[in-house]
């Protein structure tokens, strides 16, 4: 695996570990035994500040973790990337976004689009079984105050045989919101994917791509797809608009006889350690702690 000095940077988005630390003990977690390790440091703000402002074209920055609002520098984190001519974003169990206080704070710091993990859907039991908490309440919470902080909303779904049925429902949901925060016509996504067999995971089926697309189509109806993502031509990843105008994408974590999801992705890449950036999956494949195949 070769890094890159953040001036040489190729990647369009770059995500950030924000943290380590998460509130939840989800199924599906590629960091393995790097969850909850204290030997593994939050970002520091000053490094990222200074990596930030030499890469050399404009990037996605997305704060990810573990869990990103465990980070308690997460504001600043956020303004930095703005302030440095970026596009931040984050991924985020949404637990902390059940409070309307914190999803306008995240706004304000300059979050205009977060990733939302709702991988039951609208079932706690869906919760239980992927995320180990029952906790589908607060997800929908948090869904509807990113339509009242005014933050797009793309909601992550993993899907496993289980929860199939959960789809329907929670994409009539997000419509329902939309329309009624007045947001219909921004970009709003439900984005599925495969259960990654990285880290902790579930043991269960996993999708490949064309099955997912068979099973969304079955779902809500026929529906053209692209492989083309962000200029970028994908073999794991498609986009689409699903007939009831909600956009969608689908990607597939299957391994490569590496053990890699996604491998050799140049649209990809995290701040290493070092800061530094490296393609996404080869980076984490090489710590022993993810427990990766």
């Amino acid at each position: 695996m070769i890094a890159l000095q953040p001036e040489n940077n190729t990647f369009k988005t770059i995500s950030v570990q924000t943290t380590y630390k998460c509130q939840m003990s989800c199924a599906n977690c590629y960091l393995g035994d790097m969850l909850n390790n204290d030997k593994y440091a939050d970002i520091d703000p000053d490094k990222l500040n200074v990596a930030l402002k030499k890469l050399p074209n404009r990037c996605d920055i997305r704060f990810i973790g573990a869990e990103p609002t465990m980070n308690p520098h997460l504001f600043e984190l956020v303004n930095i990337a703005r302030n440095a001519g970026h596009r931040p974003s984050m991924l985020t169990n949404g637990l902390k976004l059940r409070s309307l206080k914190y999803a306008l704070q995240l706004k304000n710091a300059g979050i205009n689009m977060l990733g939302l993990s709702m991988n039951g859907g609208l079932e706690d039991d869906m919760y239980e079984l992927l995320d180990n908490s029952r906790c589908a309440k607060q997800k929908i919470a948090a869904l509807e105050n990113c339509f009242k902080a005014r933050i797009i909303p793309h909601v992550n779904f993993i899907l496993i045989p289980d929860n199939a049925h959960c789809l329907v429902p929670l994409a009539n949901k997000m419509i329902e919101l939309a329309k009624e925060y007045k947001m219909s016509k921004y970009p709003i996504m439900l984005r599925v994917k495969s259960v990654g067999e990285v880290g902790n995971y579930l043991d269960t089926y996993t999708y490949r791509i064309d099955e997912m697309i068979g099973l969304l189509r079955h779902s809500f109806g026929w529906f053209d797809v692209n492989f083309e993502v962000n200029g970028y031509n994908e073999k794991n990843t498609c986009v689409f608009k699903l007939p009831n105008g909600l956009l969608g994408k689908i990607t597939d974590w299957t391994l490569d006889d590496d053990g890699i999801p996604d491998s050799g992705s140049k649209r990809r890449g995290i701040l290493t350690d070092e800061y530094e950036i490296a393609p996404f999956f080869e980076y984490y494949s090489q710590n022993e702690d993810t427990k990766w195949k």
